[in-house]
């Protein structure tokens, strides 16, 4: 037995030197906030934990295969083993002592710092879900967008998010934090990111839903920027910041109504025209009872946006001075099937 003994003590520190090792490998992907190095902090530490246990399963399972194994059919059960040794005490003790070190840290020392809200956030974002899109607003400035989630570096950024159907999930892996979105109900999240970057550089810059939310969920996501504070700024203004709500009151007033059951029928009128070098404001009215629509409408790499509401309901938006040309508008709640085109002369 003694020698059995050695054999699996010594495949033990073998498998256990090698797993310390692998566990040093950098395999994460990139991360931009604070408490999502928090979070790789925590996971390698109990990466590390867990080697020498996971090995020691391992080698005693793996030899007992091989130096136990019985060859054709058994003839009865195994002879049984009871014992109270100093091997399953020592187990029991070790293994203990580790569930209790987890339960300190990082279950009382890590995980408040991770939930822990900023009492005063320096960016408040709200984040709102629905089948199968995305918008974001900002509160302070009254900028939104539903093309892209953009937020300053090194500032303490408060999450407000809610749903306005069935219960979606805000994930970000390039910051490590998730919370679901419901129904009728606002969460909340703060962290504060700690590097620029974009999902064109880094596909973990990107606000998923990671709730099975239906047909579309897949493809419910949103690119995320980490930016400067000019680049802020200078977004903020360029997406409705530090203007009033509603109609800017320069625009030409072009209307623009979904029917009863508009999911199907799509909009009532499918080509709009407007003219060339005016700002453009979109008055959108959903007579659909009950159900969500709003109106956007995609030119030079940008989408502009009413907000999601069930009808019956008017919303409005200001797209800049256009060229001439023609330029896509949609419902982003029902993308394939209500569409239409506006032509700029």
């Amino acid at each position: 037995m003694r020698r059995h003994i050695a054999i699996v003590g010594l495949v033990w520190l073998v498998l256990t030197f090698a797993g310390l090792i692998l566990a040093q490998v950098a395999f994460e992907p990139g991360t931009f906030s604070d408490k999502g190095q928090m979070i790789d902090d925590t996971f390698r530490t109990l990466l590390i934990m867990s080697v020498p246990v996971f090995t020691f399963v391992i080698a005693i399972l793996g030899y007992s295969v091989f130096a136990f194994r019985h060859k054709g059919q058994p003839e009865g059960d195994g002879v049984p083993l009871s014992g109270r040794g100093r091997l399953p005490l020592a187990w029991f003790v070790v293994t203990s002592a580790m569930a209790l070190g987890v339960m300190v840290y990082p279950g009382l020392t890590e995980l408040p710092k991770v939930v822990h809200l900023d009492a005063q956030p320096d960016v408040i974002v709200r984040i709102q879900g629905q089948q199968w899109r995305w918008s974001v607003q900002y509160p302070q400035t009254g900028a939104k967008s539903n093309s892209e989630l953009v937020l300053p570096v090194n500032r303490k950024i408060g999450f407000e998010i809610t749903s306005i159907d069935v219960i979606h999930s805000v994930w970000v892996p390039a910051f490590r934090m998730r919370i679901d979105a419901v129904p009728g109900l606002t969460t909340y999240m703060s962290f504060t990111p700690t590097a620029t970057g974009d999902y064109g550089t880094d596909s973990g810059l990107r606000l998923q839903c990671s709730q099975l939310c239906g047909l579309n969920h897949a493809t419910m996501q949103m690119p995320v920027k980490v930016v400067t504070d000019a680049e802020f700024a200078t977004w903020l203004a360029a997406n409705g910041g530090g203007q009033p709500s509603g109609p800017s009151g320069g625009g030409q007033p072009v209307a623009i109504e979904a029917t009863a059951g508009a999911a199907t029928d799509g909009f009532a009128t499918k080509t709009l025209d407007a003219k060339a070098g005016t700002p453009i404001t979109f008055t959108f009215t959903n007579d659909d009872p009950g159900t969500v629509h709003n109106l956007a409408v995609t030119a030079d790499g940008k989408t502009y946006a009413t907000d999601f509401k069930p009808g019956p309901a008017t919303m409005t938006v200001d797209v800049p001075a256009l060229p001439a040309g023609t330029y896509p508008f949609l419902c982003q709640a029902h993308p394939t099937t209500m569409t239409g085109t506006l032509t700029v002369k």
